[in-house]
């Protein structure tokens, strides 16, 4: 997820309909400790991708436009190891790091060479995708790192889509159509306001679209997995998911605070249905995810 955070059924918030992180979480350890080593999108991503915080990796900021970083050139990132070990890798979506040098992948449809709206939020387009990913697979064994847009705040780059994107894609004159998507609305007196941010009308509008993306991206990984049982992995894939940092709201995203720099993260694994939905108090950092 991106800016993603704890709205959704497998984090008791009743307020929100997520059945497929829920059904997600049923098959997986649910852990109520884990971190980010840093609460901003390029770093962070750059720190999953490497193992390494940003200090040493070199990502101290947004890889964007004229922010422009990037992480150091001898950096051996997963891709790069994961490639080494004769392991497909595959990534959909937003990626928001770099060099490409550094990281590398086999299959890439990302921002920079596609709409980010179309792989990161049209989740017809990467049910697509993952599909042509999954067809093409050889003998090795495969990473695909599938990393939606929502959701992130959209009003300042396509305001037209509302203030989390939450039209984009619902069929309204000028909004486009996603197929695979049934919109969900939520009305601003029917979501949880987090402790952390002031209970404000504004506040409350912007958790209704925030529910709304939420929704769309519950969806796609819906059909990620469907998928993946489609092509016969499901059984011996391992299937993760997480964030990059916490909600853009106060005190959320760039801030040090557990709001912050907590996330969600459910770790599924076929090979052990006996630790399926257990909640783990255990601390655990994102920068496990690489070697």
């Amino acid at each position: 997820a991106d800016d993603g955070g704890f709205e959704s059924g497998a984090y008791n918030n009743s307020a929100i309909r997520t059945p497929n992180l829920d059904a997600l979480a049923r098959r997986s350890v649910v852990f109520q400790n884990a971190f980010t080593s840093v609460s901003s999108c390029s770093p962070s991503r750059a720190s999953i991708l490497t193992g390494l915080p940003q200090h040493q990796n070199g990502m101290y900021g947004l890889h964007q436009d004229v922010h422009h970083f990037n992480s150091f050139d001898n950096v051996r990132s997963l891709p790069r190891l994961l490639s080494q070990a004769h392991v497909r890798t595959g990534i959909i979506g937003k990626k928001h790091v770099g060099p490409e040098a550094v990281y590398p992948f086999d299959f890439a449809y990302t921002e920079e060479n596609s709409s980010v709206l179309q792989v990161g939020r049209n989740i017809t387009r990467i049910k697509a995708l993952v599909r042509q990913f999954l067809q093409s697979q050889d003998e090795r064994p495969f990473f695909l790192y599938v990393a939606f847009h929502d959701p992130h705040r959209c009003g300042h780059s396509q305001p037209q889509y509302g203030a989390f994107c939450e039209k984009f894609g619902n069929g309204e004159s000028g909004m486009g159509w996603i197929p695979d998507w049934k919109p969900q609305l939520y009305h601003p007196e029917q979501v949880q306001v987090p402790h952390f941010v002031p209970d404000t009308p504004a506040a409350r509008a912007d958790l209704a679209a925030q529910y709304t993306t939420i929704g769309r991206m519950d969806q796609g990984i819906g059909l990620v997995l469907e998928e993946l049982q489609r092509a016969g992995f499901h059984n011996s894939t391992l299937v993760i998911y997480t964030s990059d940092n916490g909600i853009p709201f106060p005190s959320g995203r760039t801030n040090l605070y557990r709001s912050g720099t907590a996330e969600p993260l459910l770790l599924s694994s076929p090979e052990h249905p006996e630790r399926w939905g257990q909640v783990s108090q255990a601390f655990a950092t994102l920068l496990g995810k690489s070697p």
